[in-house]
């Protein structure tokens, strides 16, 4: 009898090999790849990312039993109710001590839109008045479905289309495992089905910004990125990194100036057709802006990690200054913090319209290294922040997956942690520990040393802020804080999280820096040798 052929072993002994240095979400795919089942890949992600939403969503939300205000789940559900009842002159006015609409306009539309559904199904979820605090089975399964369903439509496709396209530089199961990744990542999933949102519209609408910048579609970009504004007014922290990129592809271009004209005239008429309601009144304009800019609530409401939550711990801004003050100084100081990152930005991205330093894979990955330090620096310095607010640099932060695989995976870990205290709150400890530790296992963490790729010396930084956070939880529920601290794990807790996220605002900046450095040397020496 002839012996066996060592080949299947020897592939089988290979593959494991390779399989042994990769992340513990690439081995699934791995394994697709080997039986030849890359075209469950997708589906199965997305069922997943179903499942786990839906999962989340059967535990508590913000306000839940809580009379007489509830919480923001009662505010987008109310918002649908005066949406289908009032018209839109009194969307921003009507009693504002509950719950008044205080989003652009493409949200109120979106409440017009879930309210009117939810009227045709069962009125009695969004009558007038008296729907207030409604939380039936059936209205609150209709409301669970309205966020998962907005997702499916605008932010999973976006993604999806985004990592897979050949702008992203990877393998395919590298690119898999991004999807996966991105679509799993606990803080949006928690906040929007959990605690109850919608910013995966707006955040949306950004990645599908920098879709359409990879696909060097310059107006849809313009577009989508209004969309994005005009849904949740937190897209202005983006602003200036999305400003500054298009600028730079109007300079050194043969139509650098109808470029610039087109761009603004898609500005405006996105903007015109999202007031067209309200265009006939200035009292009107007036009242959304006030509403949707409520500088009268002070620098930061509750406890949220960024610097003047922080430095409140030893420095009473608050008492110390007026509102106007503050303002002002909330203002210069997140024009200093994301002005070097927007200049550097439209600088290299300018020489890369002419064909002189970067290729345009090259000018879309410093426009996600751009608006990650640009949405920190209004995290950690502008005026009136949320604890939420830390989504926005954690969407395009999951963009560079594929370039900062630790530093991504450690971001997000902070940001769970940084928002705690608000989850907790809402009852979602069972899901917060399951999804922060799935993260941790599918992604690498200190405990899974296999991951080749990640420094020791960040291996090690890891232990200890892991260490830090498990200590703050530890002592958070055994060890009851003394009478006259009452809030002393939530201030350790915006203290170390701040103190992280000044960290990665740094690195995030050095990384931009340096990538474009980088290239632009390989280019010119590149350029000599020819």
């Amino acid at each position: 009898m002839a012996p066996s052929s060592p080949q299947p072993q020897a592939r089988q002994a290979a593959s494991a090999s390779r399989r042994a240095g990769v992340i513990p979400v690439e081995r699934w795919f791995w394994f697709l790849a080997e039986e030849n089942a890359q075209g469950i890949a997708l589906p199965v992600t997305l069922l997943f990312a179903l499942l786990v939403r839906w999962c989340v969503a059967l535990h508590g939300y913000s306000g839940q039993g809580s009379p007489p205000l509830y919480g923001d789940y009662e505010a987008q559900r109310h918002w649908m109710e005066l949406t289908v009842h009032l018209p839109p002159s009194q969307w921003y006015f009507y009693d504002l001590s509950y719950w008044g609409l205080d989003y652009p306009p493409l949200t109120a539309f979106q409440s017009w839109a879930c309210g009117w559904v939810a009227h045709l199904i069962n009125p009695s979820w969004v009558a007038l008045d008296q729907s207030r605090g409604i939380e039936t089975h059936t209205s609150k399964l209709f409301m669970r479905s309205t966020v998962l369903v907005l997702e499916a439509l605008i932010y999973v496709p976006a993604v999806v289309l985004l990592l897979q396209s050949r702008q992203i530089q990877a393998n395919w199961i590298a690119k898999q495992a991004a999807i996966f990744s991105v679509l799993l990542q606990p803080c949006l999933i928690l906040i929007d089905h959990g605690h109850f949102q919608y910013n995966a519209v707006m955040l949306g609408f950004l990645v599908w910004t920098v879709y359409f910048a990879a696909r060097e579609q310059y107006l849809v970009m313009a577009a989508c990125f209004c969309c994005s504004l005009m849904f949740k007014q937190m897209a202005l922290y983006f602003a200036p990194a999305v400003f500054a990129f298009l600028l730079a592809k109007c300079f050194r271009s043969p139509y650098g100036v109808r470029l610039f004209v087109q761009l603004g005239l898609v500005v405006i008429v996105t903007f015109g057709v999202m007031l067209l309601p309200w265009m006939g009144s200035s009292a009107q304009l007036q009242q959304i802006l006030f509403r949707v800019f409520p500088v009268a609530r002070g620098l930061y409401e509750d406890k949220v990690a960024n610097v003047w939550c922080a430095v409140n711990v030893a420095v009473k801004l608050r008492s110390m200054f007026a509102a106007p003050v503050l303002l002002r100084l909330a203002a210069a100081a997140t024009s200093v913090a994301f002005a070097p990152s927007c200049i550097h930005l439209f600088l290299a991205v300018k020489r890369a319209v002419s064909g002189q330093a970067l290729v345009a894979a090259d000018a879309v990955k410093l426009l996600c290294y751009a608006l990650v330090n640009c949405s920190l620096a209004f995290f950690l310095f502008s005026f009136q922040v949320h604890e939420k607010s830390i989504l926005l640099p954690l969407a395009p932060a999951l963009l560079l997956i594929h370039e900062e695989p630790w530093a991504v995976n450690w971001f997000v870990q902070v940001a769970l942690f940084s928002m705690y205290p608000l989850l907790f709150k809402d009852g979602l400890q069972i899901p917060y520990w399951v999804m922060a530790v799935g993260w941790s296992m599918l992604r690498s963490c200190p405990a899974c040393p296999a991951d080749k790729r990640t420094p020791l010396a960040v291996l090690n930084a890891q232990w200890v802020s892991t260490l830090v956070m498990v200590a703050i939880h530890v002592a958070n529920m055994y060890v009851p804080p003394p009478p006259s601290l009452p809030d002393l794990y939530v201030v350790l807790n915006v203290v170390f999280s701040c103190t992280m996220f000044v960290l990665f605002f740094a690195y995030f900046n050095y990384r931009q820096l340096t990538l474009s450095l980088v290239r632009v040397r390989t280019t010119r020496s590149k350029k000599k040798d020819n």
